[in-house]
């Protein structure tokens, strides 16, 4: 079930600068961008050479990963709150919250570690996809309650 989740964590972190640039933040949208590109470049150095888990690169790999995760939950947070700007960021940021923490709680029950770090980046694995899916659905679901336009 957890490898669904990290495929799509990591479908959702590439294809993220696209909710910057729907949403008018280019600037945000390049620097996402840059570090897909950075993690592209450096995921297939790991997979050709399988560096250690401590090694340098593959910490640089961790941290791209949770810095694409970020930038994916910034980005679909810019795009649902530029269709409706008076949305309020604390229920975004509090809904958020509450879904990490219930994914953490899951994680360590059905699949408890000795390692918080690896627990922590499951926790992300599995909350980005349901956070980001969960705000392309609100956006559908405003879509679908405009009026035509005729």
């Amino acid at each position: 079930m957890l490898d669904f989740f990290a495929q799509m964590t990591f479908v959702i972190g590439i294809l993220s600068p696209i909710f910057a640039y729907r949403a008018d933040q280019k600037n945000v949208g390049r620097i996402n961008l840059v570090t897909v590109f950075a993690f592209l470049i450096i995921w297939f150095y790991v997979i050709s050479t399988g560096p250690a888990y401590n090694h340098p690169i593959s910490m640089l790999f961790y941290a791209l990963i949770v810095v694409n995760c970020g930038f994916a939950i910034g980005n679909s947070v810019l795009f649902l709150r530029e269709r409706n700007p008076l949305l309020s960021l604390k229920k975004l940021l509090a809904t958020l919250l509450c879904l990490t923490v219930l994914c953490f709680v899951f994680i360590e029950l059905m699949y408890p570690t000795n390692v918080l770090s690896d627990t922590l980046l499951q926790t992300v694995m599995l909350t980005v996809p349901i956070f980001v899916c969960g705000v392309i659905w609100a956006r559908l679901r405003q879509i679908d309650r405009e009026p035509e336009h005729t």
